[in-house]
């Protein structure tokens, strides 16, 4: 058992008192709770702002308890207090609804709790109960969980611990945000480019001379000349836990993120997935859903059985269920986006199969299906 682990061990142990205080604690029906321990982004985020949006903290009061609450209790909406995840507790334990998608607190929800897990994406690597060592941990500490599809209700169920009855196909609230329409953003993000491309790496460990996989620091500038050539912007976003420094890395035509630079520009990955004619990424469940968008996907995964033996997948075959072109060097990045540029599209039948197979709304409606059915619904 790794650190983390031993550390989450203690803690569910520690814990074990607040599951037995939950259990007797009344529960305020008014009460909305969400919970995040790596920043207030992703589906939790999501669903909180469809949930502002439509006015349902005039119904309900809601406790957000976030790490990154210090940046947002000065300037709350009415009825809606932020507060540090170990203030978060009281709230918790009176809460008739929480919501979660980053960490958790392990409290067993009460009989007379709705406590909902919804996650960060549909899964194509291992993770929970399906990680080698992991079999045993407890990862079940909700009511419900939310799933993309039925595909993934046995596979959610396997993952966590529960039941299949437990998991709910209801979509992921991150999703809504690509079939949104934001001129003054969308303009921004395009910044005048003919095209936009989207990096999205999984996390590695580069050497110096790398910030992505697969190039270096001086193909990154052929391949900014490249677009500078076509009037093409690439974004590359990095991973959340890929740590490098940025201030060297200047390019005219690819802008480099990560996680804070988004939130200090007011984007997410989804309003510059809604705005992108492509996607280059590897094994990261985003492309699942930008399936939803039928363009272009393209996989740079040169480890990939390094990764297969260290990390697994979900599937056997998980290239089955990867709809696009292999990238193994920076020439066929290029051809690739030539394609793209081109409108060749050799996969577009095989995106629209494993989209069905993965993704049962396409609707930008996944957060209103999931306020009515858990905060709508009087019998929970």
């Amino acid at each position: 058992m790794d650190k983390a682990e031993l550390k989450k061990s203690l803690l569910k142990i520690a814990f074990k008192p607040l599951t037995l205080l939950n259990k007797i604690k009344k529960k305020d029906k008014r009460l909305v709770f969400f919970y995040s321990n790596l920043g207030f982004r992703d589906n939790v985020k999501a669903f909180y702002d469809f949930l502002i949006e439509h006015g349902y903290n005039d119904k309900y009061y809601f406790v957000v308890s976030i790490n990154d609450y210090e940046d947002y209790q000065f300037n709350s909406p009415k009825h809606v207090k932020f507060v540090n995840n170990k203030e978060g507790i009281k709230y918790f334990l009176k809460a008739k609804y929480a919501f979660y998608c980053f960490g958790k607190y392990p409290i067993k929800p009460a009989k007379n709790q709705m406590v909902v897990n919804l996650w960060h994406g549909t899964p194509l690597k291992r993770i929970g109960n399906l990680e080698d060592g992991k079999e045993q941990v407890d990862y079940n500490f909700f009511t419900k969980v939310v799933a993309s599809s039925p595909l993934y209700q046995p596979i959610m169920a396997d993952i966590f611990g529960c039941k299949e009855e437990d998991v709910d196909v209801l979509g992921n609230p991150r999703n809504d945000e690509m079939f949104k329409v934001n001129q003054i953003l969308d303009t921004a993000i395009l910044r005048g480019a003919r095209r936009l491309i989207v990096w999205l790496p999984t996390y590695r460990e580069f050497n110096d001379n790398m910030l992505v996989p697969l190039l270096t620091t001086d193909e990154l500038e052929d391949l900014n000349k490249f677009l500078k050539m076509k009037n093409w912007r690439m974004i590359i976003k990095l991973h959340p836990l890929q740590e490098a420094s940025l201030s060297d890395m200047k390019y005219s035509h690819i802008d480099i993120y990560n996680e804070k630079q988004l939130k200090d520009n007011d984007m997410s990955v989804y309003t510059i997935l809604r705005n992108a004619d492509a996607l280059i990424t590897d094994y990261s469940s985003v492309f699942f859903d930008y399936l939803m968008l039928d363009r272009p996907i393209a996989f740079v995964t040169e480890d990939f059985e390094e990764y297969k033996k260290k990390r697994g997948f979900i599937f056997d075959k998980p290239e089955d269920f990867m709809p696009g072109p292999i990238i193994k060097d920076l020439d066929q990045m290029k051809n690739f986006l030539s394609s793209v540029d081109y409108g060749i599209d050799t996969y577009r039948d095989d995106r629209h199969e494993v989209n069905a197979m993965v993704n049962t709304y396409n609707d930008g409606r996944s957060a209103m299906r999931i306020a009515t059915n858990y905060l709508d619904n009087e019998d929970n």
